[in-house]
């Protein structure tokens, strides 16, 4: 029995690294969006797959929720958080990787997301990049979570 929480938490790790196919089921996922249905179809999958710490797959699934929809500005959202990865990764993340961050986050305020409610989306991921090169972490997560909170 003293093995039985070290095989917990070996198969907890093991689960976390599996691919989703679009066999797979992701579970039942529904972000309303003022996207086309096609546009709404690609990104309720990325969103599960975003939060299934699939954050490429994610990416690849909202640039086809983009394709489908070109008008779709909240994709951008789903991109830029998605970018972000892992959000219980400890440490600081990369200047590459803030900036693409970013540059998503900026498309989407560009894009003019058609509802109130994904613009403010839009504006709360932006937080998590906004200023990064002089504004520490922490700070823009505590930004994050209040823009979150209001949502």
């Amino acid at each position: 029995m003293p093995d039985a929480p070290f095989a917990l938490l070996a198969a907890s790790g093991v689960a976390q690294e599996h691919q989703h196919g679009k066999g797979e089921k992701l579970g039942a996922v529904h972000f309303a969006t003022s996207c086309s249905a096609e546009a709404q179809k690609e990104f309720d999958r990325a969103v599960a797959l975003l939060h299934s710490f699939q954050f490429n797959h994610a990416i690849q699934g909202f640039n086809a929720a983009l394709k489908s929809d070109p008008t779709c500005g909240i994709v951008h959202w789903g991109i830029a958080l998605s970018q972000w990865s892992n959000p219980f990764a400890a440490g600081m993340k990369d200047n590459s990787q803030l900036q693409a961050g970013r540059e998503s986050a900026e498309r989407g305020k560009a894009a003019g997301a058609k509802t109130e409610r994904e613009r403010a989306y839009i504006a709360a991921v932006a937080s998590l990049y906004s200023n990064f090169e002089s504004t520490p972490q922490q700070a823009r997560l505590l930004a994050y979570r209040d823009a979150m909170e209001g949502l």
